[in-house]
């Protein structure tokens, strides 16, 4: 940025630190200071820590350069986090990383602009995917996308300046097609391989119509009443989207 002082841009910061292995070394030896086992909780929070640290010079040259009012800064995550550390890291929530219960799938998410977005402030009832990222910064931007362009993302420009807004779009997913790459997690919190959220209600099911369940999701985000039985039409209804949408997506190799 330094280097091309007055262009627009956009920079996707991808940081591997924290994820396995969490080994922090000196130079090319370990140091002594942190435990050398990467399944060990003190050594994820040392990365973690520094991590931090990074993160800080990062923030701190957008404003020596002045640059801190005039950039959207986004922090989220791709997937939820390991089945480690006794679950901790997933805020309560079922499930973890290859999971599509919400442990799985459900990410903190982060922005700042100051001067424009509100700071402090906490929306936990708006649905916002990654997805809907480039039509939203594309009109924040004042950048008209292509005629042609068909995504499935929508435009939640005013939900990311600090209006809270209700989406009226469906979000699907799959998740791990074997168990041999996809062999966890294990127990309760492994789910089924396809999902659907539609409003209030989140389904889930395999693709031959198994292992069905149906939550509202807003009432019980833990995700542990299963309403399968006493709401038949919704289960219905949300099976039927899931599975023409699982029937239209591409099919991979074996």
């Amino acid at each position: 940025m330094k280097r091309h002082k007055g262009k627009p841009c956009f920079v996707n910061l991808w940081s591997d630190d924290v994820h396995t292995p969490w080994v922090p070394r000196s130079e090319t030896e370990f140091n002594g200071k942190f435990p050398m086992n990467p399944e060990e909780e003190t050594a994820f929070k040392g990365v973690l820590e520094e991590y931090d640290v990074q993160i800080g010079r990062l923030l701190d040259g957008l404003q020596e350069m002045g640059l801190s009012e005039n950039t959207i800064i986004i922090f989220t995550s791709d997937n939820g986090p390991a089945p480690s550390f006794r679950g901790s890291r997933s805020g309560g929530f079922r499930g973890a990383k290859a999971s599509l219960y919400e442990g799985g799938i459900r990410m903190p998410f982060l922005v700042s602009w100051p001067g424009h977005i509100p700071a402090g402030k906490i929306d936990d009832r708006s649905v916002l995917h990654t997805t809907d990222l480039l039509p939203s910064l594309a009109k924040i931007a004042g950048i008209t996308l292509p005629k042609n362009y068909s995504g499935d993302g929508l435009d939640q420009s005013e939900l990311l300046l600090g209006k809270p807004a209700s989406r009226n779009r469906d979000l699907y997913w799959e998740y791990g097609r074997n168990d041999i790459a996809y062999n966890f997690p294990k127990g309760r919190d492994r789910s089924p391989r396809l999902a659907i959220r539609s409003g209030d209600w989140k389904l889930l099911m395999d693709s031959d119509k198994s292992k069905i369940e149906l939550y509202n999701i807003v009432k019980d985000s833990k995700e542990t009443n299963n309403l399968m039985t006493t709401e038949p039409k919704m289960t219905a209804q949300l099976s039927e989207k899931l599975i023409v949408w699982w029937r239209s997506i591409p099919k991979l190799g074996a």
